[in-house]
């Protein structure tokens, strides 16, 4: 598409805004036509010439393609009343689900308690424990990052070896002045992959390593990692409850939408029961001689 058409297209496009009508016609498949109308919007805000020309001249050339494969689609099955009658009941089919299921979901989204109690959380967890095993290696940290230089590394290195309760409160409230970055959440469980990701860690068996390192100091040309693992879980094991209360918080939620939906359906059916909406024609299943 050349430049002109395309300035022709934004006039067109500019007309259209201002009279309601569809435009100028700027292709043509068989009996279909596009229209300048069909184009608007289509054009993010801001896009140079160049770039606008290309969205355009692309959109373009998709809606000719489609359209002489539909043409070709439907002359091939206008011959095949038995194709039509399957294509028009699998649309329809379509069309049913897409508006049953937005009707489900919209009385979930306006009925759904979403609150969920520690307690239930403990109880699903525990009725199900087996499920929950640990694919990957995860672990309860003490970790620090610091630029090499620092002052505070030697008192900093003292307190997490040390770890008591009045050093932890020491470290933290370094790490909230002095570190670049630092996790000291006791109870928080992490992957050990994501943590290797952030410390230089260079292991090929995790689950060794995890064992025979409590403290764990490294250094590169820019930082000095501090890392204590106070605890670790190795997979294949089961997982902890702090590590999964997420996701079993989604469980539970999804339980009550599938629990709620078929509640939904078995009141409808039976209303319509009680309002006569409901009628069985019996079959004649005797032969006639």
């Amino acid at each position: 598409m050349n430049k002109l058409i395309y300035i022709l297209i934004l006039i067109s496009l500019a007309s259209c805004a201002n009279n309601g009508e569809k435009g100028t016609v700027i292709a043509t498949v068989y009996d279909t036509e596009l229209y300048a109308s069909e184009l608007e919007g289509l054009v993010p805000a801001g896009s140079s010439e160049k770039d606008s020309l290309i969205f355009v001249s692309v959109f373009i050339n998709d809606w000719i393609q489609e359209q002489t494969i539909l043409n070709k689609a439907i002359s091939v099955f206008e011959g095949s009343e038995k194709e039509q009658l399957i294509i028009a009941e699998r649309v329809n089919n379509y069309k049913n689900s897409l508006i049953i299921y937005n009707f489900e979901k919209r009385y979930v989204a306006q009925h759904l308690d979403t609150i969920v109690k520690y307690t239930e959380i403990e109880d699903f967890y525990n009725a199900n424990k087996k499920e929950f095993t640990l694919k990957d290696d995860i672990v309860q940290v003490a970790f620090l990052k610091f630029f090499n230089d620092e002052k505070n590394l030697k008192q900093v290195r003292k307190h997490m070896k040390s770890y008591k309760e009045d050093d932890v409160i020491i470290i933290k409230t370094i790490a909230k002045e002095k570190a670049v970055n630092y996790l000291l959440d006791e109870n928080t469980w992490v992957l050990f992959d994501d943590l290797v990701k952030e410390i230089p860690i260079q292991t090929y068996n995790k689950s060794l390593y995890l064992k025979n390192n409590k403290y764990i100091e490294l250094k590169d040309s820019t930082y000095t990692y501090m890392l204590r693992v106070n605890k670790y879980r190795i997979r294949n094991n089961y997982s902890p409850l702090s590590f999964e209360d997420d996701h079993i918080r989604r469980i539970i939620i999804n339980i009550r939408k599938m629990e709620m939906v078929e509640q939904l359906h078995k009141d409808i059916f039976e209303e319509a029961q009680k309002n006569g909406k409901v009628r069985i024609t019996k079959l004649n299943t005797q032969h006639e001689n």
